[in-house]
């Protein structure tokens, strides 16, 4: 009857131990989530390049790549981003459309998107509102 009395205890501490287990497993699983987002970040940022804008001219905005020539999304990066070392107003410019897309503001220091949901491949430049050269970083 001894044994009895030693058992139960250690049966419900055992079973105790393995809700806890169940529960560390399942908030940790949880937890990758959110770090792999912030790998994907990484491995964009990472891939990130040096750009200096050509500038423009009378009523031409700057823009990179240089003129004529376009630059082709990877699968690095969902987006395209910028980092521009001064805050510009920034648009992209898609070649299988010849469209634009709207006017957005990208600050200085601080990763910006210049456009999302971007298709592997696709052939875009970047323009920068007013003629002055624009300096940075891109990642796409």
């Amino acid at each position: 009857m001894r044994i009895r009395t030693r058992i139960a205890p250690l049966t419900l501490t055992a079973a105790l131990l393995a809700g806890a287990a169940a529960t560390v497993t399942t908030a940790s699983a949880g937890a990758a989530e959110p770090q792999q987002s912030v790998s994907i970040q990484a491995d964009c940022y990472g891939s990130a390049k040096n750009y200096t804008s050509a500038p423009g001219s009378g009523s031409s905005n700057a823009h990179w790549p240089g003129t004529g020539t376009w630059a082709y999304t990877t699968a690095n990066c969902a987006d395209i981003n910028l980092k521009v070392n001064a805050t510009r107003e920034v648009r992209t410019c898609f070649k299988a459309t010849g469209s634009c897309n709207s006017w957005r503001t990208a600050r200085a220091g601080q990763w910006a998107l210049a456009a999302t949901d971007v298709r592997d491949g696709s052939g875009f430049y970047i323009q920068f509102r007013g003629t002055a050269r624009s300096t940075g970083l891109i990642a796409y």
